[in-house]
């Protein structure tokens, strides 16, 4: 029932979004950052409707280590779709999300992340992979909050891969914090139960802020393994989650 309804869901709100699309553009000439401000209140309202639809029990922690005078990097583990849908839902600032290129194919999905000035990249093209990152540390440098998963895929096991180091120069160049956020159990409302959703207790934790020009120069050389290794510790720490059956 509850994938039924998500479907219902995605065809309605896909159906409603065609005249936003004329709004979005018109206030995007005008004034993109305003509507990119509008662009990401309706992208929360509707994963947070998603959210409830799926019988999402989210927890949220640490909402009050994210600076909000400046611009952050997101550094993410990544264990399932409704990662970003929790993300999205819960992030207080302006925030451009890096995905991957198969995304631009979804319909309204993908139209939506266009206004929010998000980024796609193509992991099997290192060239593109670094004009990414360049429009990721312009994005910072004007205003937006940038989300990533240096992980560089999706991994629901209990030991987070290497973090990709060329990640991290979108703070280092940027001149930004990176927040460390762990998700717990996310990967158990879809992806564990494919092709059906059912609900669950999800968790996202936002770490204390790293500022890359504090730390030392062997720390910041293996900048990505240092975040690795936080977000690690945190999801060690976090609690832990009924296994649920699908």
């Amino acid at each position: 029932m509850r994938t039924f309804l998500i479907l219902i869901a995605y065809i309605i709100i896909s159906i409603l979004s065609i005249p936003a699309y004329l709004i979005e553009f018109i206030i995007r000439a005008i004034n993109p950052m305003a509507a990119a401000r509008l662009a990401q209140l309706a992208v929360k309202g509707a994963f947070s409707l998603v959210m409830f639809i799926s019988g999402c029990k989210k927890t949220i922690v640490g909402l009050e280590n994210i600076p909000r005078d400046t611009p952050v990097m997101y550094a993410a583990n990544h264990r399932s779709f409704y990662d970003i849908i929790l993300a999205y839902a819960t992030v207080p600032n302006q925030t451009a999300f890096i995905s991957k290129k198969e995304i631009k194919k979804m319909p309204c999905v993908a139209q939506w992340m266009y206004f929010l000035n998000c980024l796609f990249m193509d992991r099997g093209n290192v060239k593109q992979n670094l004009e990414v990152i360049l429009s990721a540390i312009s994005l910072v440098k004007n205003g937006y909050s940038i989300y990533i998963a240096p992980e560089g895929t999706r991994n629901a096991t209990d030991t987070l891969l290497e973090f990709k180091e060329g990640s991290m120069k979108i703070a280092t160049k940027g001149k930004c914090p990176i927040v460390p956020v762990c998700f717990h159990g996310t990967e158990k409302i879809f992806e564990n139960c494919l092709p059906w959703i059912r609900k669950g207790n999800i968790r996202i934790e936002f770490g204390k802020p790293i500022y890359p020009d504090k730390l030392d120069k062997d720390t910041k050389k293996h900048l990505g393994a240092y975040v690795r290794e936080i977000i690690a510790q945190m999801y060690e720490n976090s609690i832990y989650f009924s296994e649920g059956k699908c």
